[in-house]
């Protein structure tokens, strides 16, 4: 175990910005807090932190929505109800009416709600005709989407169909991720996904019709966040609290120079070791890649031989 406060005393005194006895003026622990954020924040992107990655297994859709604390996507003042009967039992109120509340019902695929007064407050009902109004094009496609929530999904790394058979997953197969600018460029029988950050924790996953159409769940593969304060303390793996002090000894040394350029030298060798060290057990874990299965008429995809069959 070690804290915060622990890891930022180390680093200011191995670059000699206050001695070891000596107490870290509190403008420095302040921006060395900011800067081990951003440290920890860059190796997570980089999938440099081995105990941050995680899994979890999901339900197949087209549109599948992460969320944690917020939820951007379904807006501020949307409703949304199963049936014309849920819409019916819930009676907007002044507010709903001052704040332009709309609702979606879900069997009602050209229909939304807004909030009328005439004396007392109800639901007026409206035709969604062409051209469809941005507002409700995004109600209805939240409304389609398959929403889980997920605690501190900070990178989403890849995701693989996997078996609905029962326990353990026995079968896997990666499907391939492709920019969200470029998505469209594919057809729907591709076997990719994109994906959109759409606020702090909140995900859009995309995945293609015969993705989403075929009998398997997903299996999504992520980073977790790490959130911690100055009194925090870091219950990680040893090796990674030495690399966490040096990185930031040397981002401290930058700002506040008090070493020779050959002793600058030595703390950027000293960083790039340790980040060596971190990357070789990690690459000794990568999944071993096989060939396709070789027919004689050509060659079997790895879809081809989980789903049993082979196309000529």
């Amino acid at each position: 175990m070690n804290s915060v406060r622990d890891i930022i005393k180390e680093a200011c005194c191995r670059v000699n910005i206050v001695p070891r006895r000596q107490a870290v003026p509190g403008d420095i622990v302040e921006n060395a807090f900011r800067l081990l954020k951003g440290i920890i924040a860059k190796y997570n992107n980089d999938n440099m932190l081995s105990w941050t990655q995680n899994s979890i297994i999901l339900g197949n859709s087209e549109l599948i929505h992460i969320f944690d604390e917020s939820d951007v996507l379904k807006g501020e003042h949307n409703m949304y109800f199963n049936s014309v009967a849920d819409l019916e039992s819930y009676h907007p109120t002044d507010e709903d009416f001052d704040n332009d509340v709309w609702a979606v019902v879900k069997d009602q695929p050209n229909a939304y709600y807004t909030v009328t007064r005439s004396g007392d407050t109800f639901w007026q009902y409206n035709n969604a005709t062409e051209p469809y109004s941005q507002r409700f094009q995004e109600m209805k496609r939240y409304e389609s989407m398959q929403h889980v929530q997920i605690r501190d999904v900070a990178k989403i790394n890849s995701l693989y169909l996997v078996s609905v058979s029962g326990e353990p997953y026995h079968e896997h197969y990666k499907l391939n991720f492709v920019p969200h600018t470029d998505f469209d460029k594919y057809l729907n029988t591709a076997q990719s996904f994109t994906y959109t950050q759409k606020s702090e924790g909140e995900w859009l996953v995309q995945l293609k019709p015969i993705v989403a159409r075929q009998r398997y769940r997903i299996k999504l593969n992520y980073n977790e966040s790490m959130e911690f304060d100055i009194d925090s303390d870091l219950f990680i793996p040893d090796n990674y609290i030495e690399l966490l002090i040096v990185a930031l000894a040397h981002k401290l040394a930058l700002q506040y120079p008090r070493l020779d350029d050959a002793q600058m030298q030595r703390l950027e060798n000293e960083v790039r070791v340790l980040l060596d060290n971190v990357r070789t057990p990690k690459a000794s874990d990568r999944i071993l890649q096989r060939e396709d299965y070789f027919m004689e008429s050509g060659n079997m995809s790895q879809m081809e031989l989980m789903s049993g069959s082979y196309f000529f």
